[in-house]
């Protein structure tokens, strides 16, 4: 523990050789999600693996556990880790992600419904293969299961999904760096934070923005706007 008896925050970026080993890393990591079925299915069944091995190196002196184990652990320093960000537009406001002790049953719940959703999205028309997408990706920031680099995995998901639809990534799409920034992140907030009558409205501004990252039939106009 640290001098005073509290876990140190994580911000992985700022370790040493952080984004050069990450380029490289992220990159081995596409061709493997595209090239490998076994292993795009693995991780979206349980990224925690994944997020080990991108992150393990980066992590704080004595805690090790921050990569590869989820928020809420019991038994880790991780076991009430609660998450938050500032919001957008009104940087004295905040807003929160899953509590802790919920982020593993409902991280497993979404991915089982997105491996179950990915078999009948195969045959399905564009639009209704994006939002299968942006289900994932929407859902998984809002849950937030790791202390940090949740963006890198929710990207790496977002491409094993795309890759079982056998939609094309679009070159313009990363792993890391984050291909976004504000466009993307602030409809991110408003759903994770939208009742859920209201979560629609920014599930669909995100799939439009989504949408840029795939190549195929998203190539064509307005082919991410619902119809």
């Amino acid at each position: 523990m640290t001098p005073s008896g509290v876990a140190p925050e994580w911000q992985a970026y700022a370790m040493p050789d952080y984004d050069a080993a990450m380029t490289r890393a992220c990159a081995e990591l596409q061709q493997r999600i595209l090239a490998d079925p076994t292993y795009r299915m693995s991780i979206l069944t349980d990224p925690r693996d994944l997020h080990r091995a991108l992150f393990a190196e980066f992590t704080p002196s004595g805690y090790t556990e921050y990569a590869g184990t989820y928020r809420g652990t019991v038994g880790t320093s991780l076991e009430g880790r609660r998450m938050g960000a500032p919001q957008i537009f009104d940087l004295k406001k905040s807003f929160a992600f899953e509590e802790p002790q919920k982020v593993t049953a409902a991280l497993d719940f979404m991915l089982s419904e997105v491996r179950r959703e990915l078999v009948p999205a195969r045959a399905a028309t564009p639009y209704v293969q994006l939002l299968t997408l942006t289900h994932l990706f929407c859902w998984f920031g809002k849950i937030h299961p790791f202390l940090d680099g949740n963006g890198h995995v929710q990207r790496a998901l977002f491409a094993a999904a795309a890759a079982e639809l056998e939609v094309p990534l679009a070159s313009r799409f990363a792993i890391h760096p984050r291909p976004f920034d504000r466009l993307l992140a602030w409809p991110l907030e408003r759903f994770t934070i939208a009742k859920p009558d209201q979560r629609e409205h920014f599930l669909a501004m995100v799939a439009e923005y989504l949408s840029s990252w795939l190549a195929g039939p998203f190539d064509r106009p307005a082919s991410g706007i619902a119809p």
